[in-house]
């Protein structure tokens, strides 16, 4: 029997979650099937939660390539994955990630991964779509976004975007002094009965709070290290990105600067909003994957409620509901040299207890091994409608 040694990585939130350790005993009941845990055995990292990053980032020099990963279907477990890819493959070092279902895990672990083809294409336009706009990153790139960092210079001279650095003390500040934009009864009726009318009005003071930076600092749109308003507010930025986003301003989560760019190009080439996303789970075999968060643009959902935000129970998250519709796929990456783009059909609007609030099911007619294979992240950007060869025309060619 193969002896296999597992590195468990879970994030400080979660740390105490029972739904994690359960997780963990049903893939592990599978693993030792065919598979001795030891010390001895060769390393492989299981990235049990979301948020578990920046542990992977300070303990990996302790290892030797190639680095094994484990993804599960649930807790944002494949997106971290997909960052710590991103990172690794940044810096030339050799990875496996291995991601399926708990009774799949063994094939999976199995089977060498071959890649059909890549679906990394090289950003050569230079053409300033974003000219003369200005960008705010509020606080800074959320720890776990290791992969995720974005030379200022470079984005202004690819794209014309000038980046803002804003402080989250100047953050706290303007929510600290915040006057009401929205009047919180235009929402109570959305609310649950386990979510207070006071988290509602906090929330749409964060909103208020990012829309007066906005103008302040005269800025096309943000991205908010939003985390650090739970430890703050017991509370998060998801509806207020999801109003910002409704009203024609770029907003994304986790201080995630090549998530705002791919937002802004989409805005500037296709004069609509998209939905920042966390993969969750893809099926290479059927062609269909799992996306979810807890914030959306309200003017992308035919209809929507309320919920708490998925990894801590706090706050408000957004649950909405898109048309079955074709959809793209799109994401560049943290050097601005290359993107991805896959063209897909919304299949299903889901509702897992085990992810983020916003859940779609998307289904695609091309090979998506790439998802996993060649990440640039661990954040995608859906928007609607099919747009892959005009991005391929645009992002592809030089002048």
């Amino acid at each position: 029997m193969k002896k296999i040694n597992l590195v468990y990585l879970r994030s400080k939130i979660a740390a105490n979650n029972p739904l994690l350790d359960k997780q963990k005993e049903e893939y592990l009941s599978y693993l030792t099937k065919e598979y001795e845990i030891s010390k001895d055995g060769e390393t492989y990292f299981f990235i049990e939660s979301g948020g578990t990053e920046e542990e992977f980032k300070r303990i990996y020099s302790q290892y030797k390539e190639p680095f094994n990963l484990i993804a599960t279907n649930a807790n944002n477990s494949l997106p971290a994955s997909l960052e710590i890819a991103s990172f690794l493959k940044n810096k030339s070092l050799k990875y496996n990630l291995s991601h399926g279902l708990k009774e799949d895990i063994i094939d999976v672990l199995n089977k060498k991964r071959i890649l059909q083809k890549s679906m990394n294409y090289s950003l050569l336009s230079e053409e300033k779509i974003l000219d003369n706009k200005r960008f705010g990153v509020v606080g800074k790139p959320s720890d776990w976004l290791i992969s995720s960092d974005v030379d200022y210079k470079q984005a202004k001279e690819k794209f014309g975007a000038t980046l803002v650095d804003i402080t989250f003390e100047e953050f706290k500040n303007e929510i600290e002094h915040a006057v009401d934009r929205v009047d919180p009864i235009v929402f109570e009726n959305k609310l649950p009965k386990y979510i207070t009318k006071e988290t509602l009005q906090v929330a749409l003071k964060i909103y208020s709070a990012l829309y007066n930076i906005i103008k302040k600092h005269d800025l096309a749109g943000v991205t908010v290290r939003c985390f650090d308003l739970l430890g703050v507010y017991h509370n998060t930025s998801c509806l207020a990105l999801a109003l910002l986003n409704s009203h024609g301003y770029i907003a994304t989560c986790e201080g995630d600067v090549p998530a705002m760019l791919t937002m802004a190009i989409i805005r500037a080439k296709f004069h609509q909003s998209s939905f920042q996303v966390n993969p969750s789970y893809i099926n290479e075999k059927e062609k269909y994957g799992y996306f979810a968060h807890c914030t959306i643009p309200l003017d992308m959902c035919i209809s929507y409620t309320f919920d708490t935000h998925f990894e801590s129970g706090l706050g408000i998250g957004i649950k909405g509901e898109l048309n079955l519709a074709k959809v793209t796929i799109f994401k560049i990456n943290s050097k601005l040299d290359k993107y991805e783009v896959f063209e897909g059909q919304i299949l299903e609007n889901l509702n897992h207890k085990n992810l983020c609030r916003t859940q779609l099911k998307i289904g695609f007619s091309e090979d998506i091994s790439s998802l996993l294979d060649m990440p640039c992240g661990n954040h995608l950007i859906i928007f609607k409608g099919h747009h892959k060869d005009e991005l391929l025309s645009y992002l592809s060619k030089t002048k």
